[in-house]
Order: C-alpha cells, then sequence, then structure tokens
C-alpha cells in the first residue's frame, strides 16, 4: 500500500488492503478486511467497514458509510460481505450495509451506477449496473434492482421487492409489490404503473421495433376488458418471441410479491 494518496488524517487499519492509485480524504476510516483497488477516490470523512471488496474507479465523494452492519435485529456479528464493481459514484451521505447470514450474506453493487445523496442500499440487496439512485432513494432489505433503472428521489422499495431492467420509479414512490422491466412506476400508496419508459428505452438505444412491442404488451396488460390472466395469455400468444417481451412475461411470472399495475 503506498501512503501517496492518503491524507495524513485518515486511520487505514493495517489489514486492509488498499491498492497503489487510492486517493483518501482527510478523516476517512478504512477498518480491518477491506479491500479497495487501484484508481478509487474517497473524499473527506467516509467510513469503509469490512468484510467490503470495493472495484477500481470508484468515487466517493464525502461521508458515506460503506459496509457497515446491517439495520436487522437477527444479526449477530456474522462476517457478511459487501461487494462493489467498478466505476462508480457514491455522493455525500450514501450508506451500503453488507448481507446478513438469512439473506445470503452479500450485498451486491454492480458497475456505473450513481447514487446520489443520501441514497441508502440495505443488507442483501443486489443492484445491477448503469442505474441512478436520486437524492434520499431507499432500499430496504433483499431487494433486487436491475440494469438501467432509474430510481426517483425519496422513493421506497419494500423488502424482497425486484425492480426490473430498465425500469423508472418516478420521485417520492413507495413500491410494495415488483416493478416492471422497460415500465414507469409512480406514486405513493398505491404506487401505480404509466407504461413503458419510453424516453429512457430510446436513450438507451432500443429499436422501435422493440419499443412498439412492449406498448403493445402494456395495452394488452391496461385492457381493462381483460382479466390480467386473459392480458398475459394474449401476450404470450402474440409476442412471446419478442426477448423484451419474454423477459417481462418471465418477470411478472416469477413474482412472489404481485407486481404494480394500474389496475390497483
Amino acid at each position: 500500500m503506498s501512503a501517496a494518496g492518503i491524507h495524513p488524517t485518515a486511520i487505514v487499519d493495517s489489514s486492509a488492503r488498499v491498492a497503489e492509485g487510492v486517493t483518501l480524504g482527510p478523516y476517512t476510516v478504512v477498518e480491518a478486511d477491506v479491500e479497495i483497488a487501484a484508481g478509487t477516490v474517497a473524499g473527506p470523512f467516509c467510513r469503509f467497514a469490512g468484510p467490503t471488496v470495493i472495484g477500481p474507479d470508484n468515487r466517493f465523494e464525502s461521508h458515506c458509510s460503506v459496509g457497515a452492519p446491517p439495520q436487522d435485529l437477527k444479526y449477530d456479528g456474522e462476517p457478511t460481505r459487501l461487494v462493489i464493481g467498478a466505476g462508480n459514484v457514491f455522493r455525500e451521505f450514501v450508506t451500503l450495509h453488507r448481507g446478513t447470514p438469512g439473506g445470503g450474506g452479500l450485498t451486491k453493487i454492480g458497475d456505473h451506477d450513481l447514487f446520489m445523496a443520501y441514497a441508502h442500499v440495505a443488507h442483501d440487496c443486489t443492484v445491477g449496473s448503469n442505474t441512478i439512485f436520486a437524492n434520499g432513494a431507499t432500499l430496504a432489505g433483499h431487494v433486487s434492482v436491475g440494469d438501467h433503472v432509474i430510481i426517483g428521489a425519496f422513493s421506497a422499495v419494500h423488502q424482497f421487492c425486484r425492480v426490473g431492467d430498465h425500469a423508472f420509479l418516478g420521485g417520492f414512490t413507495v413500491a410494495t409489490k415488483d416493478c416492471l422491466p422497460y415500465m414507469r412506476t409512480v406514486g405513493s400508496r398505491p404506487a401505480r404503473c404509466f407504461g413503458p419508459n419510453t424516453l429512457g428505452l430510446e436513450r438507451q438505444g432500443f429499436s422501435e421495433a422493440r419499443r412498439a412491442a412492449l406498448k403493445r404488451a402494456w395495452r394488452l396488460l391496461h385492457n381493462p376488458k381483460l382479466s390480467t390472466a386473459e392480458a398475459l395469455a394474449s401476450m404470450e400468444g402474440e409476442l412471446g418471441d419478442q426477448e423484451d417481451v419474454r423477459y417481462l412475461l418471465d418477470f411478472i411470472a416469477s413474482a412472489e410479491r404481485g407486481v404494480i399495475l394500474s389496475r390497483g
């Protein structure tokens, strides 16, 4: 470990593994069982607890709490983990907690995510890549978030819920069921789904044909003349060979808490 990028007031445990090229700001603390890869920058007053593994080129702006014990009364000090990928940005006062034995023991974050100020990822969550968590966005325990997801400011996702790939959650949304991939989910209790995230999908390079298939799938799901079972059957028969619609169907079929629709 080189001290060249480490401020004199930073405290680094002798067992921590901090690569060459890591920058640690004033009063930052790196505890035992923490591994930080090259190119990562931590601003002032950050705390890194372990066991935690942090990939390369991450940025922690300031006052981040990374790898703290889970907020779970059943947790009794077991050696669970937090694993963070590469190229993520964590702004002020972001909190990321390790897993619990009952949830698999692992909280995992992908690559190139942006966590704005005061975002929170609780124990045993899985977050994909290229996501955006706006200010105050919060995940309860055991939540799974896919790739290219946007979670609006001060939104909360209930424990054990899933958020599918390319989903958009509007600000102040309270999600107590699974949030459909590709769709816009907005609102407090009860949250509602408002159809495809058209602008976001276009920005992600979805072709007109792919977007049209998802719009058609949504019209079937949203059709008041069809029951949910009938709508799903129509989607299967008409659009089941479309990859995105297949993922949407499989997502709905595998939901354990139900999914959020505008049907209530």
